[in-house]
This record gives structure tokens, C-alpha cells and sequence, in this order.
């Protein structure tokens, strides 16, 4: 199982605005959408060790018009991944929520999200703005957030179903 969840984790992820509707649910007679998805990627910042200061994760979620929730685990760093040293305090849980819109061929987001570190009682938040392309079923992301006190720049690609 560890394996697995550390091959996901390589994957990395963000929130992101999907438009592929597949769910249709009646609110009041209105007919919305829900949107869910998995989303993959690396979120890196400006320093000279690549493995000790990037993380990775992968998240899942829905869309409902145009708010997003979603549930992220990554992993805390890449130094050490699939090593025997490898721990179950490296690797981390975060709720997410953003908000889209549109601007012209793209869907801009603001993202919130709260989370903490497995066998720790250290938490984090993490707050930003994103970009999302989107074709066919699939979206490709950007972000830049500050996680945890760091800013990063998240490049990711999301299937939505």
C-alpha cells in the first residue's frame, strides 16, 4: 500500500475548475451540474534543492457550478520517497475549496485549502489563484498558492469525469 500511495504521490495535484459535466442534479427545478475529478502534478519554489523543497500530490473532488471541493494527499517533500527511512509523518491530508470564472478561453480560480501532516499536530493552510485550460476531459493547470508559508508554483493535469 505504501508504494502505491507513493507512486500517486509523485503524480502532485491542485485544485482546479472542471467543465465537463457527466452528474446532473435538480435544485429547486434548476438543473445544475456536478463535475468530479482527479488531478495530478508538482508544486515547486525558488530554492536550490529540487527533492528537498517540492512536493507532490494527488487530489480528488467535485465541481458544483462553479465552487470546487476536493481532498489532496501528497507528500511533505521528495527527498526520501519509497526509501525504507520513508515515514508516515512525510506525507500530508488537505481540504480544498476554489471558486472559478471565466476569462475568455481559460477558467481562473481562487484557492483556499486547510490541512496537516500524518502523525503530527502540525496544520497548514493554503491560499491562491490558479489558471485552468481545458480540453475535452481533460484540464491543465497552474497555480501559484502559499502553502504552509511558502509560495509555489503548481503546474498539474486533471481528467475530469
Amino acid at each position: 500500500m505504501k508504494k502505491i500511495f507513493t507512486i500517486l504521490c509523485l503524480l502532485v495535484a491542485t485544485a482546479t475548475i472542471a467543465q465537463v459535466s457527466t452528474d446532473t442534479l435538480y435544485v429547486n427545478q434548476k438543473k445544475v451540474s456536478i463535475t468530479k475529478y482527479v488531478s495530478v502534478g508538482v508544486s515547486m519554489t525558488n530554492s536550490e534543492h529540487f527533492r528537498v523543497s517540492n512536493y507532490a500530490s494527488v487530489e480528488s473532488g467535485f465541481m458544483y457550478e462553479n465552487i470546487g471541493l476536493g481532498f489532496a494527499l501528497g507528500r511533505g517533500n521528495l527527498k526520501g520517497l519509497g526509501s525504507k527511512n520513508d515515514n508516515l509523518g512525510s506525507y500530508f491530508y488537505e481540504a480544498k475549496s476554489s471558486f472559478g470564472f471565466p476569462i475568455g478561453s481559460v477558467t481562473g480560480s481562487v484557492i483556499l485549502g486547510y490541512g496537516g501532516y500524518f502523525n503530527s499536530s502540525r496544520m497548514f493552510t493554503e491560499y491562491g489563484i490558479g489558471m485552468t485550460y481545458n480540453y475535452k476531459s481533460f484540464g491543465f493547470n497552474s497555480s501559484v498558492t502559499n502553502w504552509d508559508g511558502i509560495v509555489y508554483l503548481t503546474p498539474s493535469v486533471t481528467y475530469n469525469f
